[in-house]
């Protein structure tokens, strides 16, 4: 593991409480992969052996139903650790990941992880404080397929991306998708053809799309055709 990973690790908000021995412990046999695009980490019913932190890159989590169709749940960012409930219970994976551009992964073994967990306080302050981000990330998204339109959905989701980009003089942002508008779909709950239309729908509230560009002329409009709309009825 390169100097700059451990000091990388030593800052994450899951282990930066930990002692430096303790933290030298927990990552003895940790490794830390750099991965092409489309990789697979992990299977939809496997076992876990590691937790995987996201250095760099993106990673996306994945389901498959009975008829064999994918779907995104969620994308992973540089810092995200996945996925701990699996991880912590020894129980098999819900979802499968595989990276989405070329990504750097931290690999800790799963039950070295767990054995720390059970006699390391501060370590399981961290792996909750974990767990209970992405319950809250697992209720907004539930609360987004119930209460919101596929059209709300996206202008919410493109928020977010602005809040990470710079502001031009003129007030635009300018955002690129992460992945191409199909698996940005599933992620959102949709079809193509349905996204294509929530795009439509968010013209008149100064979002334009070129490809996978997207630029938005009016942030607070944009704020307000998410936020007015009412919930969609049962």
């Amino acid at each position: 593991m390169e100097a700059s990973d451990r000091r990388w690790i030593a800052g994450h908000p899951v282990f930066e409480s930990l002692p430096a021995g303790d933290l030298d412990m927990l990552l003895e046999a940790a490794v830390v992969h750099d991965l092409p695009a489309d990789a697979v980490l992990f299977g939809q019913g496997d076992r876990p052996e590691f937790l995987h932190v996201l250095i760099d890159g993106r990673v996306g989590l994945t389901a498959r139903g009975m008829d064999e169709k994918e779907v995104v749940v969620e994308f992973m960012e540089p810092g995200e650790a996945f996925i701990l409930a699996a991880v912590l219970t020894d129980a098999p994976y819900l979802m499968a990941a595989r990276t989405l551009p070329p990504s750097r992964v931290l690999l800790i073994p799963a039950k070295a992880l767990r054995e720390h967990v059970s006699t390391n306080a501060k370590l399981a302050a961290g792996m909750l404080a974990s767990l209970s981000r992405h319950y809250r990330m697992l209720v907004r998204q539930i609360k987004d397929l119930k209460l919101h339109s596929a059209t709300e959905r996206l202008g919410c989701y493109l928020l977010v991306l602005a809040a990470q980009a710079a502001t031009k003089p003129d007030g635009t942002v300018t955002v690129t998708l992460p992945v191409e508008k199909a698996l940005l779909a599933t992620r959102l709950g949709t079809t193509p053809e349905n996204l294509s239309r929530a795009f439509a729908n968010l013209r008149p509230s100064g979002v334009r799309t070129l490809g996978g560009t997207v630029t938005i002329s009016d942030l607070q409009k944009l704020r307000e055709a998410c936020a007015m709309a009412p919930p969609i009825p049962d």
